[in-house]
């Protein structure tokens, strides 16, 4: 079906109106159909039954005629399969990445975005026991002379998790640290239907009108039970608590945008106009029992908390944006975009909790964990950007500037508080094309973080009664400043690939966690904007080259990462740096129809540390290796196994080596004439060895977690794709 094939960055909307880089890319594929190959349908059928109770099984069509597609899947699973995969995503067309061009070629665009189901706190990230429902549906035409066209897509879905997680922490205090072991056992579920919709009409030979809207409702619940103990330094306990958490939870969600742009007689001279509206609206309903025991400074138990709360949480947010920009070409290579924008942005956040006055009848409301609180931003913004490009070079200069005003509002003392910020939005970048496989550009950008309701509310939040949060009505927004470089370079006749990149940030009056720890061990985290300026910094080096005389392809890189953050424990300043450095050894070849295989393996070392607990040496070394192969055997039949390996070695705070090996093996026949047809066996970590294992640094925290997921089992499956192609006149 396919004649030609391009990969490029995209840019947004209005960058590619007005020749303007604003930083924001897409990968974009363009897939140039043959002319005789525009008619038809295609489409996959995937059924798989496994032993211990695993199954999958997917359905996928798809119907095209010139420039009308329509699209139709369902899938359904407990293998951690959520959704349609990568490909089957792109085929499918979902979140409107996927449209016909005026010579019926196709875009398909990669925003990050990805065709799963949400998950409770954004995606299935492998934790857990899953069990996936899916399914949506997708049209999109071009009418009137490709004057007009229409993209739409409505999903439905549900998602169910159930699985069970150990937690290791280390809180650094300047008393000493506090070693804390959870067990947590879960039952999550989401169910959610989504619809969203572009319309595009082209309203004469100089402008253009795009209207995207979208919407969604989705209803959840979330249940878990939690039992966790902490001892001081010295070994001896602390508290201990049984906790159980129910929430059920609903949510609606509704954006739209109108994105007008206007070309004037004098080439370069543009005018654009962007007008937004996002609602959202969650609200959630549960309750909270929670028992702690508590023990002096020689173990003995001194005292109980019994804690047994209705809770109710309804948050709304109301956001209105818009945005005029005007470009002007001042010469042949320089031109400037004047910018003017309006913003609205209210949100209402409703927290309550009650007591019990008679068994099951909670109306008691608890005042110091109930509030209801205000906060409208209006934010007037202007700014001016300069853009140079001759030749091989572009530059890219300006700001832009706010003027942002807060009122907030306690609604239970009526106590309003109004306040004013200027923000800044500076930008800067260079680019230097060398070729059209060689490039080199660095950037900068500054932007302003604004608090969230959340983080300003001033109530307190006792969803772990041993770790309580409280909002901060003072928090001013905190100003991040970020820098980037990047280098390719590839040579087609030697197959050589050299790239660099790096980014470097800090920010300024960061917004960061206050702890008070009492005695008892109960902490107390409240947001507060600090005079310090935490870094974040990462930096990846590749070179890979093939060897001709065994035609391999022979890749080594090099990545060097940090942070420094801060935060306060009992007033007392703590300072987190974390270093990681990692080498890797990438080998590969590939023969068509023949086999394939690739190898990559290499150390890694950490470096992290607590400037309140500096004795601590939590330094540790690991070690990562990912192999497979692929090979086509006589009589259609195909084998093919991976294994990865993960150690991550002992620290003074984790006293235990992490190792495990995962290793999956497949043998598949394929049928037919077009081989459309295939059965498979496959096993699933077949040395029962995958346990989830992650490591991490994160204010005073230190934390280490091993959670359930997906372990060994085998699957019979069968695939069977079929399509039908053709059109055009007749062949005589």
């Amino acid at each position: 079906m396919v004649d030609k094939v391009q990969l490029y960055d995209k840019k947004s909307d209005q960058a590619t109106f007005t020749g303007v880089d604003d930083g924001q890319k897409t990968k974009t594929i363009n897939i140039k159909l043959k002319e005789d190959k525009k008619n038809g349908y295609f489409g996959k059928v995937d059924a798989g039954i496994g032993t211990d109770g695993y199954y999958e099984g997917q359905v996928l069509f798809n119907k095209f005629k010139a420039k009308q597609k329509f699209s139709v899947y369902g899938t359904v699973g407990n293998d951690g399969k959520t959704g349609l995969g990568w490909q089957d995503s792109q085929k499918y067309g979902s979140d409107s990445n996927v449209q016909f061009g005026d010579d019926g070629g196709i875009f398909i665009s990669f925003s990050g975005s990805r065709d799963e189901l949400d998950s409770f706190d954004g995606q299935y990230s492998g934790q857990g026991i899953p069990i996936a429902r899916t399914g949506g549906v997708h049209y999109d035409t071009k009418w009137n002379g490709d004057k007009e066209s229409i993209n739409g897509n409505y999903k439905i879905g549900s998602l169910t998790v159930d699985g069970t997680n150990t937690s290791l922490t280390q809180n650094n205090t300047a008393e000493g640290a506090i070693n804390g072991a959870t067990d947590q056992v879960y039952h999550n579920y989401l169910f959610r239907q989504k619809m969203d919709a572009t319309y595009t009409i082209k309203l004469d030979t100089t402008s253009n009108l795009k209207i995207s809207v979208d919407g969604t409702l989705k209803n959840g619940q979330t249940r878990s039970n939690y039992t966790s103990s902490n001892t001081r330094g010295n070994g001896i306990l602390q508290n201990t608590s049984d906790r159980n958490v129910l929430n059920n939870t609903t949510g609606q969600l509704f954006d739209m945008t109108a994105f007008y742009t206007k070309k004037f007689k004098k080439k370069g001279r543009t005018i654009s106009l962007t007008v937004s509206e996002s609602n959202n609206k969650t609200t959630a309903k549960g309750y909270l029992k929670s028992e702690a025991d508590f023990f002096d400074d020689k173990g003995k138990q001194d005292s109980t908390q019994k804690v047994d709360q209705y809770k109710t949480s309804i948050t709304n947010s109301n956001i209105f944006n818009t945005n005029i920009a005007y470009t002007e070409p001042l010469a042949k290579s320089l031109t400037v975009v004047f910018n003017y924008g309006l913003g609205i942005n209210n949100g209402t956040s409703v927290r309550r909790s009650f007591d019990q006055s008679t068994p099951g009848n909670y109306n008691i409301q608890v005042d110091s964990l109930s509030n209801s609180y205000k906060l409208n931003e209006l934010s007037n913004q202007v700014g001016a950007i300069f853009n140079y490009k001759k030749k091989k070079t572009t530059i890219n200069l300006g700001t832009k500037v706010s003027d942002v005003h807060y009122d907030q509002m306690n609604e239970f003392t009526d106590m309003p508080f109004k306040r004013s910020f200027i923000n800044w939005n500076p930008q800067a970048t260079f680019q230097y094309q060398f070729s059209q496989r060689k490039s080199f550009r660095i950037s900068y950008y500054g932007n302003t973080t604004q608090p969230t309701i959340d983080q300003i509310q001033p109530v307190i939040v006792n969803t772990d009664p041993l770790n309580t949060v409280l909002g901060n009505q003072d928090l001013r927004p905190s100003f991040a400043n970020r820098f980037n470089i990047n280098y390719n370079s590839y040579k087609v006749l030697t197959d050589q690939f050299i790239s660099f990149y790096g980014n470097y940030s800090f920010t300024s009056n960061p917004i960061v966690s206050s702890l008070t720890i009492d005695s008892a061990g109960k902490t107390t985290n409240r947001y507060i904007n600090l005079n310090k300026k935490p870094i974040n910094y990462y930096l990846s080096a590749y070179f890979e080259k093939k060897v001709s005389k065994f035609g391999i392809n022979v890749g080594l890189s090099g990545d060097v990462s940090g942070s420094t953050s801060y935060s306060l424990s009992n007033n007392d300043l703590n300072r987190t740096k974390y270093n990681n450095y990692a080498v890797q050894l990438r080998l590969s070849k590939y023969k068509e129809n023949k086999y394939d295989f690739s190898a990559s393996f290499g150390p890694n070392y950490t470096v992290s540390g607590s400037s309140l607990q500096s004795q601590i040496n939590n330094n540790g070394r690991g070690f990562t290796s990912n192999d497979s192969f692929n090979i086509y055997l006589p009589g259609k039949f195909q084998i093919g196994s991976d294994v990865s390996y993960q150690f991550t070695a002992k620290t003074e705070t984790f006293n235990q080596d992490f190792k495990r090996t995962l290793w999956n093996a497949n043998i598949s026949k394929t049928f037919l004439k077009a081989n459309n047809l295939k059965a498979s066996i496959a096993g699933n970590d077949l040395l029962n060895q995958n346990v989830g294992f992650s490591r991490s640094v994160s204010g005073n925290y230190i934390s280490q977690n091993n959670y359930t997921t997906i372990k060994r089992y085998f699957m019979l499956s069968l695939i069977w794709d079929f399509n039908k192609v053709g059109g055009g006149a007749p062949k005589k």
